[in-house]
């Protein structure tokens, strides 16, 4: 049966921001940002922050020295060729002139490249990437997969919340989910069955419990996505008891998503110093593309 054009079936994605800082990390980056923006009709902002901690003089002179280095790129770069593409060299800490310049762009998304990595540890907390995240009011979209290919898969992470719920709006809205197989996890805790069993209630009726505790997790997912109408998508849902951290990373690791989309609570001031930890251990372990929406953003 032929189905009705959805409200997202182009996608709302007027500007791209991505920025570089010339690296290979960041090259990726911006062939992501290029490759999403073709396919939108949106304006691309190539985007670099030159560090004003320093003395003017070299200030001025690494500005110059960036925005030729844009000109370039723009010129030069096949991937960039036709594009509505715009550099733009900003002053400022890396992280916040990032985020200055989405707000003033008024980017509808946000591409960084990856954080690096240490040998045996993850140096994730306190980079630019983890604070871009962290202070962005866009999307931001973590690119870590080869850029030349195209999202296939998805996975959507939700716990029910109207955080979730917006993530999902959003990425849809952005047609990043569009042309995928999205998979949604909810990951739902039966903690009561270890507390049965340790004041030992019988087998039996603890597997009943669980098997209870799962069907109401599966009709609560229903029921959570049933605003959103996912007909015209190609999705399925899933079920995992456990610890939402490490279900996400496993459902990952089986499924191996191109994209991983995850809404995040958007908090100003002090409170912001941490982002939640399932949000937090998602960017840390997944070497997938991840898109992050805050919730203020989306809503």
């Amino acid at each position: 049966m032929d189905q009705m054009p959805s409200e997202f079936s182009r996608p709302d994605l007027k500007v791209v921001l991505v920025a570089t800082d010339f690296s290979a990390r960041s090259d990726r980056a911006v062939r992501r940002a290029a490759s999403i923006a073709r396919d939108a009709g949106a304006r691309l902002v190539l985007t670099h922050v030159v560090d004003d901690d320093q003395p003017e003089r070299i200030v001025a002179a690494e500005c110059d020295l960036a925005e030729t280095a844009l000109a370039d790129a723009i010129r030069e770069h096949a991937y960039l060729s036709g594009l509505p593409c715009s550099p733009l060299v900003v002053c400022g800490t890396p992280f916040d002139g990032i985020v200055q310049a989405a707000e003033q762009q008024g980017a509808d998304l946000c591409v960084i490249g990856s954080h690096r990595r240490a040998f045996l540890r993850d140096i994730f907390v306190g980079t630019t990437a983890e604070r871009v995240i962290r202070n962005s009011p866009v999307p931001v979209l973590m690119a870590n997969i080869d850029p030349a290919l195209r999202y296939a898969t998805s996975l959507a992470p939700v716990d029910l919340s109207e955080c979730s719920l917006q993530a999902l709006k959003t990425g849809r809205r952005l047609g990043l989910l569009g042309q995928t197989r999205m998979v949604v996890l909810h990951v739902y805790d039966a903690a009561a069955a270890g507390m049965l069993s340790y004041a030992g209630v019988h087998k039996g009726n603890v597997d009943d419990y669980l098997a209870d505790a799962r069907v109401e997790a599966v009709r609560d997912l229903v029921r959570f996505l049933k605003p959103l109408d996912l007909d015209d998508m190609d999705y399925s849902t899933t079920v995992r008891e456990g610890i939402a951290q490490a279900a996400i990373v496993d459902a990952a690791a089986e499924l191996r998503p191109d994209l991983v989309v995850i809404g995040t609570h958007g908090r100003r001031g002090a409170v912001r110093l941490l982002l939640g930890s399932v949000t937090e251990e998602v960017l840390r372990r997944l070497n997938r593309d991840i898109l992050i929406v805050p919730v203020r953003d989306a809503a």
